[in-house]
């Protein structure tokens, strides 16, 4: 004899798959935000305005006179904070020059973030940093807070290729540079990978000729 359910254990069984699914979907929406680190406003778009991405100057000459003199308070006046700053998977802050915090922190911080590539970003990363170039009597152009290092500790200077290898061990290729220098969506800073004289992949900086 084939049992036969009760009307009542249909609806409270019912009720059990609906509480459940909800459940579910409360738990997924929890867990998201700790998925993705940070998501960039609401509506967020490039701003290429001169604001946005301002002129880029060319020489000492020109560094000074859109920057001011190194060290100075101005050139660290400004900071976002970025994944996998000093330590794997670790939020740090950097420091740089008002004159590039709309395109640092909001055109390209914000980029990676909407592109969910917080991955590709490997320790360290710097910006402001009072100092002279390694081995010279000239200011660095961190000191000006001009200039961002990204994943130094994959591409350290004197190295004449690109480790495009991220925190999470993916291999972004040369996503990170193609956003900093050009072409689009490149930000229009100078890749030190192209010096002249020693190469320095992981350095980025706001003006040529220098």
């Amino acid at each position: 004899m084939r049992a036969r359910s009760s009307p009542l254990f249909g609806r409270l069984w019912a009720r059990l798959v609906v509480v459940a699914v909800g459940c579910a979907a409360v738990s997924a929406l929890l867990a998201a935000p700790f998925a993705v680190q940070a998501m960039p406003p609401p509506g967020w778009v490039h701003d290429h305005s001169s604001a946005g991405i301002p002129a880029r100057p060319h020489g000492y000459s020109g560094l000074v006179a859109t920057f001011g003199q190194p060290c100075s308070s101005a050139a660290n006046a400004a900071r976002s904070s970025w994944p996998s700053q000093s330590t794997p998977g670790v939020d740090g802050y950097i420091n740089y020059h008002p004159y590039v915090d709309r395109d640092v922190s909001w055109n390209i911080r914000n980029h990676i973030a909407a592109d969910l590539n917080e991955g590709a970003l490997y320790p360290g990363i710097g910006g402001y940093n009072c100092r002279q170039i390694e081995g010279t009597t000239s200011w660095s152009v961190h000191a000006f807070g001009a200039a961002i290092d990204i994943n130094w500790q994959r591409n350290p200077r004197g190295s004449s290729t690109w480790n495009g290898v991220g925190s999470d061990g993916h291999d972004y290729k040369k996503y990170l540079p193609k956003l900093w220098k050009g072409a689009y969506p490149g930000h229009n800073f100078y890749w030190g990978l192209n010096f002249s004289t020693i190469p320095d992949p992981m350095h980025f900086q706001y003006v040529t000729g220098y």
